[in-house]
This record gives C-alpha cells, sequence and structure tokens, in this order.
C-alpha cells in the first residue's frame, strides 16, 4: 500500500549500482523483483521469453573486496525451461567490460556440457552486465545506448546462428542522461499517465542517486505496486544494521579501490604528459642541432666563396704587374699570406 512516509528518507536507501545492495536486493527474499526485472529487460528488445520461475544458484553474499570482485558474478540463476543467467553490476567497471562478459558466458555455457555429452542444442546462456559508461566496438567506436544486446549473427544479412548466447549491457549514465533529457523537454508525466515501461521504472529505481526528481519515484509508485513493493523490501533492507554495515564496508573498499585507480589513471596520465614534454623538448633539441648544422655549412659556403674571390682577386692583380708586396697592401694582408693564397690557386 502507498505512503507517503515512506519517500520522506529517500537519501538512506541503499544504492542499488552497489553490487552489494544489488545482489541482497534481487537474490534473496521473494525471487519475484528478479522476474519483473528480466522479465522487463527481454521485453525492452522484444525477446519472447516471459520468466515464471526462477531459481538462484548463488544466494549467499559473498565478501567482496577490491581483488576478487573481478572474479565474482553478482547473480546467477537458472529459468525453468534451463537458461542460464547471470547478472553482473558494475558501478566503477573495467575500462573493457565486455571482455570479461564474454569470458563469464564462456565459463557459464561451457558448464552446461558434460563429459562424453554429443554437442547438441543446449540452453542458452544470457548474461547481463549494467555499467555505467559506453562499452567500445571493434574499431573502438563508444556504444552509448541505454540497452545493447549482441548475439551471434551473419555479417549481411544479420541472421542469427544459434540463440545461445545473449549478452546485454545496460548502460546507466546513459539512461540517467536520457531520463532528465526526456523529463526537461516534455515535463515530468502526471500520476494519472504512465507514460514508462517496466524497464524504465525499474532503472528508475536502481539508478535513483543519480535522478534530480527525487518525487519521480513517489509517482511511479503510486501507479505500479510492484515497484512500490520492491521500494518497501529496499527501504527494510537499507535500516537493518547488519546490512548497513556490509554496505558502508563495501562503499569504503569501493572508494579506496577507485581511488586508487583514479590516481593510478592520474600518474599515468602524468608520466603520458612528461613524455610528451621529453619528446617535444627532443625533437626541439633536434631541430636546434639541424639548424646549427645549416647555418655552419652555410658559414662554410661563405668562407669558400670568399676564398675563392681573393684568389681570383690575386690572379687579375698578378696579371697586371703588380707584386706581392703592393697587392697584401691593398688587401691589407701580409706578403706572407697574399703568397699562400697564390700557391694555394
Amino acid at each position: 500500500m502507498y505512503s507517503d512516509e515512506l519517500f520522506e528518507d529517500l537519501p538512506f536507501l541503499m544504492d542499488l549500482r552497489v553490487d552489494y545492495a544489488f545482489k541482497l536486493f534481487f537474490s534473496t527474499g521473494d525471487t519475484r523483483r528478479l522476474i519483473s526485472l528480466l522479465n522487463a529487460i527481454f521485453k525492452n528488445k522484444n525477446i519472447p521469453r516471459v520468466v515464471t520461475k526462477i531459481k538462484i544458484e548463488n544466494p549467499i553474499l559473498e565478501k567482496q573486496s577490491s581483488e576478487d570482485k573481478y572474479s565474482i558474478i553478482d547473480i546467477r540463476a537458472t529459468l525453468s525451461d534451463g537458461t542460464s543467467v547471470c547478472i553482473e553490476m558494475h558501478l566503477y567497471g573495467l575500462i573493457e567490460f565486455k571482455h570479461k562478459s564474454l569470458r563469464s558466458w564462456s565459463r557459464i555455457y561451457s558448464e552446461e556440457l558434460t563429459a562424453g555429452q554429443k554437442y547438441i542444442p543446449q540452453s542458452p546462456t544470457i548474461c547481463i552486465s549494467f555499467i555505467n559508461g559506453p562499452i567500445t566496438d571493434a574499431a573502438g567506436k563508444d556504444i552509448n545506448k541505454t540497452h545493447s544486446l549482441f548475439q551471434v549473427m551473419e555479417r549481411d544479412d544479420h541472421d542469427l546462428l544459434v540463440d545461445d548466447m545473449e549478452l546485454h549491457f545496460i548502460n546507466m549514465r546513459k539512461f540517467v542522461e536520457e531520463l532528465h533529457d526526456y523529463l526537461s523537454k516534455r515535463g515530468v508525466p502526471s500520476s494519472e499517465e504512465d507514460e514508462f515501461d517496466m524497464f524504465t521504472k525499474w532503472l528508475i529505481l536502481i539508478t535513483l542517486k543519480e535522478i534530480n526528481d527525487k518525487g519521480l519515484l513517489s509517482r511511479i509508485c503510486k501507479e505500479e505496486a510492484e515497484i512500490m513493493n520492491a521500494v518497501e523490501v529496499l527501504a527494510k533492507q537499507s535500516k537493518d544494521k547488519i546490512n548497513r554495515q556490509a554496505y558502508q564496508r563495501r562503499l569504503d573498499e569501493m572508494y579506496f579501490y577507485n581511488y586508487a585507480l583514479d590516481e593510478s589513471v592520474r600518474r599515468a596520465e602524468e608520466l603520458k604528459n612528461q613524455l610528451k614534454s621529453s619528446n617535444r623538448r627532443a625533437e626541439e633539441s633536434d631541430r636546434r642541432a639541424e639548424e646549427l648544422k645549416n647555418q655552419l655549412e652555410s658559414s662554410d659556403r661563405r668562407a669558400e666563396e670568399s676564398e675563392r674571390n681573393m684568389k681570383m682577386m690575386i690572379k687579375i692583380l698578378l696579371d697586371n704587374n703588380l707584386s706581392f708586396s703592393e697587392i697584401a697592401k691593398d688587401m691589407n694582408l701580409t706578403e706572407q699570406e697574399i703568397v699562400k693564397l697564390y700557391h694555394a690557386f
């Protein structure tokens, strides 16, 4: 049942983008929340799959740390038809998170094939990754969409080879940007108009900490009992002392890990700039050396030209029956220098 009091302390709610809170919320207790989220994700890509029953394969909340986080799948589940699903939440993801998703998919998919079993069609394996930024394609270009789905298809005709693989990437940052843009242009929808589908409603709850309009969740809950029930569960979990302590420890770990990561990135950028500066100085030194070399060569050419002119002048003067001493006097040189130039000539 809707209650205004529930929304008076929204900042206290745990951030579902934190992996600990995400797994606690979606993989413990009632599975209807996860079922609803999965159905919303599949429907958003027009996949004719309706989840009615799900089994959580890893309901235990692991002790996650910055060292072992990237070997852990946040939620691993099996649908009633045998389809395997792994869901990962990365508020601070890897630079190339797509490679980790591929490894997670291949590990789970290969586990389905037992020793001696024929390579016959098996249940699909689905990986869903919540990330906080775009992934890149093979050429390094950003794929900046809220929801991307990758499967094995023929390159030109896009014919689906098998439906064994689904890699979903949900860009939470892009969702928040698009939501804010939508609200600024259209205005906040009234409580009587259901302008948001379930996919959008779930993402609003998941990214709540980044949404400017804090009253938006309240309006959604008035029209969607399922989201209202979810908020009540999240509020209860957030007030539990043990949950809160574990959540805070995870926040601290993430803070220090990302501080170290940011420092590492900053240092790498600093070293990169230093290298660029060093390269510029080296290029400037090379340019200056080349300039000095050209100046020296030019000076040598002028000296050679001057010497040739002097030799030519001495020859002309000698041809006019002037003596070495007379030539030396006219040229302001010693007689020995004139004789030396003459013999060199």
